[in-house]
């Protein structure tokens, strides 16, 4: 929190609104977590084949939940924004 903080700040001192803050502190934080969704879905697959089929497909399941809830986080920190900056 106290980096977002910060950057609250920083974007004052540039003389930015506090709608467009909020707007780019969200945009930074749905993008953050993004880029990790896009990671975790690439682990798809890729459970060790010694393992068995049971380990994965318990694998491919776990990959599958962590990415959905990964954008259900992106989502609430993009329409989440909003007051803020304030």
């Amino acid at each position: 929190m106290n980096v977002r903080l910060k950057v609250f700040a920083l974007l004052e001192a540039h003389g930015v609104p506090a709608s467009e803050a909020d707007d780019l502190v969200a945009a930074l934080g749905a993008g953050a977590v993004a880029g990790v969704q896009c990671e975790v879905v690439e682990l798809g697959g890729m459970a060790p084949a010694s393992r068995g089929a049971v380990f994965s497909d318990g694998w491919d399941d776990g990959v599958r939940v962590v990415s959905e809830a990964l954008v259900g986080i992106a989502d609430r920190e993009w329409s989440g924004r909003g007051g803020e900056a304030v």
